[in-house]
């Protein structure tokens, strides 16, 4: 028993424990960087939105290569090293014997490696099992990609530690941080000699116990001889404040250059790496103000936080997110409930429905003169779900394959695109693929290339600007001499454009003319206006009669359900908004990318569609109830084609909770998830009277993911990994997905046989 005591004695005052049990009691915030990482990458934080993924399947230039791993190895390397010296600076003084050794910040990082070891064993350990679960077994492309990560935490140590470790004044590197030392010290006079000798005589008053600490990995040492003249304190304090200086101001010039040059695709470095720099200078900051304003507690980040919000409340400071395209120099359009009754106005309604009424007309025109005089329309109505890039591939993977299984007729029918975020990256691309397609151009919808396009990597880009603009200066653009800021909305419209190559130029009135002829379906964009919670209805063809309030009985008129975007800023050039940037406002998901001001007065705020409406349901029947007797007519039938990111029939939940804090907070996950469910019951409601009030044949098919595909289905977020790819290909083989792809088969398969005998009589007639 006495053995086991003083085993557990000896552990419990070793200075490894000591330190970490300091770290718990005073500086929780330096725990927190770690707890934000380490949650990360095991998968506690943020799993469902793929944050783990950035760390463990990074992507550079496009791919994850050997060079993606050595940058996320080294910027982790430079987050550990950030912490050790943090520490070093603030707490070393308290361990005077540290300064007796050759090298103290040496000895006390070996000391103080507890959390970096269980750092590094959980992201090997669970990086060794990703990547060995991918190949199959351990061989030499999981080795290949581990190496990576070594070489770049490897380089890192060895260029930090030949600046810090070295007891000599060797190289410019030391020689600059001596230099900033004596700067330093001229710069805070009294005041640092203050803190200096305070501290330098606090660690000669510390009653703090240690008996033991490594003097080597692997080699234990006896506390035996402490300081006793608190000068060689002294020094061990101001030997390294310098070099930790201008280690702070090294990084945050990497991190200004980065920004700088990020339009260069070679200066995009892996998102997962972009967070570890802004976490390793922000975990430096709060250092230095412990260490200097220790004694006022947390009057230095109340201060701080004062300030930001003083700051944060001027209108003159604030960084403008625009749409690219639109003009903000001239007269900003009204705002008001008397502008919104004038653009719902019953001239607008009328021209609008009869503008999509001779729409219609065209197409079905169209239609039978490719596939045959008698031959009607059997008008499908497209519905894409909201979800990142995993909706984006997945929409598309469909889209393609049923226009493959059916030989193009699919695609004829089709009579419009609605959803949200990222399902209408998909539905944009197929209908511009198609366009090209009608337009003669040599391409095939089934090319995995153009998969891969919308499966490529957003994230980079728009993280490096998510955690650096707050202190960056912002930098400014010019396009139609038009001023923009280069902030995270500009930097995914190019990145979105750089993937798909073929949007790059694209206009919103771009595709007017090619609607109306009835060439492509109209595609509708429905970001919602937090100014009202409502719906901006952005389509290239006028849309009024989709946002107008409708009257239900004599005594009752429902509130309009949104605004039509080309009628609210015709003067401020809505047709010459990008495409792009109307997409990026369609899929305007909360702390990745920023709310959209649009140019009215007061500003009008856009964000993500799926706060509304995340199915595009509510859309397509507004659109099919508006021209019910046209489809009746005219057509041979309606189908909607749902396109989910998720299962209709979601599995019963055990929602029962032991201890007060998981009853406490089971609203905010699971009690959000039943008010998700009971919109969707909603729609279902909205479909089912559909199919009464409509005079004819109405179909609703559904392709669904996640299936049984995946134990661990693709998450939300704007970069996929390589098995997420494989996961959402391997869906499209399910057999919910196979029987929604022959009920279509064989929905269309008549037509086609008749559009193919009315081809073959139009040949022999000529």
């Amino acid at each position: 028993m006495k053995k086991a005591r003083r085993i557990f004695e000896a552990l419990g005052y070793a200075l490894p424990i000591q330190l970490l049990a300091l770290q718990v009691k005073k500086y929780k915030l330096l725990l927190l960087f770690w707890f934000i990482v380490l949650g990360m990458i095991s998968g506690s934080i943020g799993s469902g939105y793929g944050l783990t993924y950035l760390f463990l399947e990074p992507e550079y230039m496009g791919n994850e290569s050997f060079l993606s791993l050595l940058l996320v190895g080294a910027t982790l390397g430079t987050f550990v090293f950030a912490y050790l010296i943090t520490l070093y600076i603030n707490e070393s003084y308290r361990y005077s014997f540290i300064a007796l050794e050759r090298h103290p910040f040496l000895i006390f990082s070996l000391n103080n490696s507890l959390l970096p070891a269980l750092l590094l064993s959980i992201y090997l350990f669970r990086f060794a099992a990703f990547h060995i679960d991918t190949q199959g077994s351990f061989n030499g492309v999981v080795f290949g990609k581990m190496l990576g990560l070594g070489v770049g935490m490897g380089l890192t140590m060895l260029l930090f530690g030949s600046y810090f470790f070295t007891r000599g004044r060797i190289g410019i590197l030391q020689t600059l941080g001596d230099g900033l030392e004596r700067e330093l010290e001229k710069a805070r006079g009294d005041t640092n000699k203050k803190v200096i000798f305070g501290k330098a005589k606090e660690s000669l008053r510390s009653t703090k116990r240690v008996d033991h600490y490594f003097i080597s990995p692997f080699r234990l040492a006896r506390v035996r001889n402490r300081v006793r003249d608190f000068r060689h304190v002294v020094n061990g304090l101001n030997k390294h404040h310098g070099r930790l200086l201008l280690f702070q101001i090294g990084i945050f010039a990497l991190i200004a250059i980065l920004g700088l040059l990020e339009e260069n695709r070679h200066f995009q470095i892996p998102a997962g790496a972009s967070l570890l720099l802004v976490l390793s200078l922000l975990m430096m900051v709060a250092g230095a103000v412990t260490f200097w304003y220790r004694k006022l507690g947390v009057i230095p980040f109340l201060a701080f936080f004062l300030l930001f919000y003083v700051v944060d409340t001027q209108e003159a400071l604030h960084d403008n997110h625009y749409a690219l395209g639109l003009d903000y120099d001239v007269e900003r359009a009204a705002y008001t409930p008397e502008r919104l009754q004038d653009l719902s106005c019953p001239d607008n309604y009328r021209n609008d429905r009869d503008y999509h009424i001779a729409m219609l007309d065209r197409w079905a025109a169209r239609y039978r003169a490719k596939h045959g005089p008698d031959m009607k329309p059997k008008a499908v109505l497209v519905t894409a779900t909201g979800g990142g890039l995993r909706s984006a591939f997945w929409t598309y993977l469909v889209l393609q394959q049923l226009d493959s299984t059916t030989h193009g007729i699919f695609s004829d029918n089709i009579r419009l695109f609605s959803g949200a975020s990222g399902g209408m990256f998909g539905t944009a691309y197929f209908r511009e693929l198609k366009l090209r397609q009608e337009q003669g151009e040599a391409l095939e919808m089934s090319e995995p290339a153009y998969q891969q396009n919308l499966s490529k990597d957003l994230l980079n880009r728009i993280a490096y600007r998510n955690f650096t603009e707050v202190f960056l200066p912002g930098l400014e653009v010019e396009i139609d001499n038009k001023v923009y800021d280069k902030d995270r909305g500009y930097a995914f419209d190019q990145e979105l454009a750089y993937n798909l190559p073929e949007l790059k130029d694209r206009r919103l009135g771009d595709y007017q003319k090619w609607e109306y002829e009835g060439v492509i379906p109209p595609l509708i964009l429905t970001p919602t206006i937090t100014n009202q919670g409502r719906k901006l209805f952005i389509s290239s063809s006028p849309v009024s009669f989709l946002a107008r309030g409708s009257k239900i009985t004599e005594l009752y008129v429902s509130k309009a359900s949104g605004i039509e975007f080309r009628r609210m800023f015709e003067k401020q050039g809505a047709d010459s908004m990008f495409f792009v940037s109307a997409l990026r406002m369609n899929a305007t998901f909360p702390f990745v990318l920023p709310q959209v001001q649009l140019p009215s007065q007061p500003a009008m705020f856009v964000m993500d569609a799926g706060a509304i409406d995340n199915y595009g349901v509510t859309t397509a029947v507004q659109y099919l109830f508006e021209f019910k007797e046209w489809f009746a007519k005219n057509s041979d039938g309606v189908l909607i084609v749902q396109i989910r990111d998720n299962k209709r029939l979601d599995p019963i939940l055990d929602v029962a909770e032991n201890g007060y804090i998981n009853r406490t907070f089971s609203p905010l996950g699971r009690g959000y998830k039943s008010m998700v469910e009971s919109r969707e019951m909603a729609y279902d409601r909205l479909l089912e009277a559909a199919g009464e009030w409509f005079d004819s044949k109405l179909e609703i098919v559904s392709f669904e993911y996640p299936m049984e595909t995946s134990d661990k289905p693709a998450s939300i977020s704007f970069h996929l990994t390589e098995r997420e790819k494989q996961s959402i290909l391997n869906s499209l083989s399910h057999h919910h997905n196979q029987e929604a792809l022959e009920i279509i088969q064989k929905y269309y398969e008549a037509d086609r046989l008749l559009a193919q005998q009315y081809r073959l009589l139009t040949q022999l007639n000529k």
